[in-house]
């Protein structure tokens, strides 16, 4: 910074407030992305997690069916 200059020290302040401002943009937009892509991961997720609840669903109720503990003796 040079003293000599009328106002030099307030542009060089600027400079780096404005510095500081894009750095801080840039630091914004990187973590919306990965925020985004987050959002993105969990609701792939989640229906993976609905698919396989149900198919465990399905295959649960016919083995309790077919189970021969619960079965009839044919002889009742």
């Amino acid at each position: 910074m040079e003293s000599d200059k009328p106002g030099s020290s307030s542009d060089a302040r600027l400079e780096e407030l404005e510095a500081r401002l894009a750095q801080q943009d840039h630091s914004i937009l990187e973590l919306s992305e990965e925020v985004y892509q987050q959002q993105r991961q969990i609701a792939d997720l989640e229906l993976k997690v609905r698919h396989l609840s149900d198919r465990l669903r399905e295959t649960a109720l016919p083995q309790s069916a077919t189970d021969p503990a619960d079965e009839v003796p044919p002889h009742y």
